[in-house]
């Protein structure tokens, strides 16, 4: 049986994903008939179970085109490894490009152009900052204009004081962080789960002429810079700078943070260019440099929430809002934005911006016009219409060609390109397929959205629908009913590819995809609202399918949805028959001085979040009452629990609480620990443990 779920498991971890995509090159080859050839870039991530790791590689596709048609797509050829590869980065003119990589302990830019290797910097022996930053907060790997600078951001320098002397203490002008010998034991604070390590980032310019590194001087010492981007005449950079006072609150799924978009020159000078008491991120020049879209969004509340797209006007230094947060959506229309922008997302003729965000159950790429802000989703034509896919993601768009992966529950993701239109500016293309599996697996999925009945309702919110995924097998057996797993998303997965058969996805109210109205819902509502609303679509599910056994329902998530699912076991412990959590939430009360996002702590019981704040009798009771394990002594169903020893987010010790709360009691459960693995246990090894030990635990309990 065991090896039965490994190669399930085996089979569907091997299909590669998509991470990026970029234009490298367009060559003109027939003038007379405006043929070109277009040369894309893409870069994958692939899970290798033989070795327990995740590999990275890159393809080159070749695109034939007539005007704005692809006529063919050349076969890529074999694909060729990336190893130890942090960042990398094409020059504007597309002839040139710049990589960091480790190896052997340090780190290095490499500029590789057409006759192999041209340039090499060992930024560690040149000592003038620590680690590269190379996560989706802070980094970036910027070219200047004209191609002999690039910007990126890295770790302020530290220096270790001697046994014979003391230095002078940290600086604000980009330079060391100097430590007094009385200091070298002092508390460094880091910016949270999966960004440990990372504290005090700086600006930093390698001038691959002179071969030398610049820390760029003028950063205000209470803000950490990092997403930056060249300004127009390369005399000056733009960045988003995260507040690092009074303390640093975990960053990462957190889109809540006070940040702003700023401008510094090359003599230091710093000034603000967004709103203050706000989140800035992801900054996107247009080609022409005359415009920057970036987002902005609310501080503290919920970490995922609807955003606004702002329009930035280059020449005359004013800002205005293009695309506003949406409260509630009509049906399958445009629910708003709730992730990052593409790293190039402008039309060539600057006045479109395109993006991906969720919509409802799904995920879909739209348009914005920069003049008069109407929305469009982005959609193909006849047999390979964007619509069909359950998730479709922007990875770039050049010279208006795009690409975008896209993929479903049942069908792992593939590579798609297509060049825009331009007729009423309505955004239909043909598309052609250029990478990935093209594969289906054996189930049918089926979105469902469901209205609460009235005695479920929030009367503060009325009115609000949310959605749930149902996958089903194609061929059933007849005269057996099946289980049901219930499988709780802890943030905005959505749609994505999935290796659970008959299993339901629910997007419980305060899902990303439904407004910010829906979004808010949730908070002051945590432990009943959203654990009525999983109930709810497991009801209706049962309700519409008589092949499945409603005496057979299982239940599983992770952090948040871990949560819910171990409220589910304890509020309905008649129903469910087993549950399986990873990292989940137990008791909020007693997680409150250990998770990096304090915030939320406060946040999801309706209680106002400051950096002051102290906890009373009254928000502990609130955070304990609306906690599973006040439900502990009613749960009967066995429990599987799943722990990451270096979880910053959401402490093993909340997954302990309620394992001796069980153990008291003589309920079944078992915990598996893994000690090096973070909140997302996401180690090749650690999903295929976990995998394992789901199917043996459900297939136990549910007969």
């Amino acid at each position: 049986m065991e090896s039965e779920i490994r190669a399930v498991f085996r089979h569907c971890i091997s299909f590669p994903v998509p991470i990026s995509a970029s234009v490298v090159a367009d060559e003109l080859v027939d003038t007379a008939n405006e043929k070109h050839c277009i040369t894309i870039l893409t870069r994958w991530s692939q899970c290798d179970l033989e070795r327990g790791v995740k590999l990275r590689f890159s393809q080159r596709w070749t695109v034939l085109c007539k005007h704005d048609t692809v006529e063919h797509v050349l076969p890529s050829g074999t694909s060729s490894h990336i190893e130890k590869e942090l960042l990398s980065s094409h020059s504007p003119s597309g002839t040139i490009q710049a990589v960091i990589r480790e190896d052997a302990g340090h780190q290095y830019v490499e500029v590789w152009g057409q006759n192999g290797l041209e340039k090499s910097l060992d930024l560690t022996a040149l000592n003038k900052h620590g680690k590269v930053y190379e996560d989706a907060q802070f980094a970036c790997l910027a070219w200047s204009p004209c191609e002999k600078k690039l910007l990126y951001v890295a770790e302020k320098k530290r220096v270790e004081p001697s046994a014979h002397s003391s230095v002078a203490s940290a600086n604000e002008d980009g330079g060391l962080v100097l430590l007094e010998e009385q200091d070298k034991n002092i508390y460094v604070e880091d910016w949270g789960e999966g960004l440990v390590g990372k504290s005090c980032p700086v600006l930093c310019v390698a001038d691959l002429n002179k071969g030398a590194v610049i820390v760029y001087a003028g950063v205000p010492p209470h803000i950490s810079p990092g997403q930056a981007l060249w300004a127009p005449n390369g005399r000056g950079v733009m960045f988003v700078g995260h507040w690092n006072e009074p303390f640093r609150l975990g960053l990462k799924f957190c889109s809540n943070r006070r940040s702003a978009l700023y401008y510094l020159d090359m003599k230091g000078n710093c000034e603000c260019l967004s709103a203050e008491g706000v989140s800035a991120s992801s900054p996107r020049m247009s080609p022409d440099s005359c415009w920057i879209v970036y987002l902005q969004g609310q501080v503290f509340g919920p970490h995922r929430q609807c955003l606004r797209m702002m329009l930035y006007d280059m020449k005359n230094r004013s800002t205005s809002v293009l695309v506003d947060v949406v409260r509630r959506a009509e049906k399958g229309q445009f629910a708003g934005i709730y992730e990052s922008l593409p790293s190039q997302c402008w039309s060539a003729d600057n006045e479109r911006v395109f993006f991906s965000s969720s919509c409802e159950n799904s995920k879909a790429v739209f348009s914005v016009d920069r003049t008069t802000g109407r929305v469009t989703q982005v959609c193909g034509l006849d047999a390979l219409r964007l619509d069909d896919f359950g998730s479709v993601q922007l990875l770039t768009i050049q010279k208006d060609l795009m690409v975008m992966s896209c993929s479903s529950p049942n069908q792992p993701p593939c590579l798609k390109v297509g060049f825009l239109s331009s007729v009423d500016q309505a955004e239909d293309m043909q598309l052609c397929n250029v990478g990935g599996a093209d594969v289906y697996e054996g189930f049918d999925w089926q979105p469902m959205l469901i209205t609460p009945p009235s005695q479920e309702e929030n009367h503060q919110f009325s009115g609000l629908n949310f959605g749930a995924i149902l996958l089903k097998p194609y061929n059933l057996p007849e005269r057996r009913k099946s289980p049901l797993v219930v499988n709780i998303h802890g943030k905005a997965d959505n749609c994505l590819f999935t290796i659970m058969t008959l299993c339901v996805t629910v997007n419980y109210r305060g899902s990303t995809g439904f407004g910010q109205d829906g979004i808010e819902s949730l908070l002051g509502n945590v432990g009943s609202q959203d654990v009525k609303d999983v109930h709810r679509a497991v009801l209706c599910t049962l309700q519409n399918e008589t092949t499945l056994d409603p005496d057979r329902v299982a239940v599983m998530g992770g952090s948040h949805g871990g949560f819910l699912a171990c409220h589910l076991v304890g509020q309905y412990p008649d129903f469910y028959r087993a549950c399986a959590a990873r990292n989940p939430v137990i008791n909020a009360a007693t997680l409150l001085g250990t998770s990096d996002i304090v915030d939320w702590r406060y946040s999801s019981v309706g209680i106002q979040y400051a950096f002051d704040r102290l906890p009373t009798s009254q928000s502990l009771i609130s955070m304990l009452e609306k906690s599973p394990i006040i439900h502990a002594a009613q749960i009967r169903a066995p429990v599987l629990l799943m722990l990451g020893g270096r979880d910053r987010r959401v402490s093993p010790h909340q997954g302990l609480e309620l394992y001796r709360a069980l153990k008291s009691r003589n309920t079944p459960v078992r915990l598996l620990w893994y000690g090096d693995e973070g909140h997302s246990l996401s180690k090749v090894n650690t999903q295929s443990d976990c995998f394992l030990n789901i199917v043996l635990w459900f297939k136990e309990h549910l007969n």
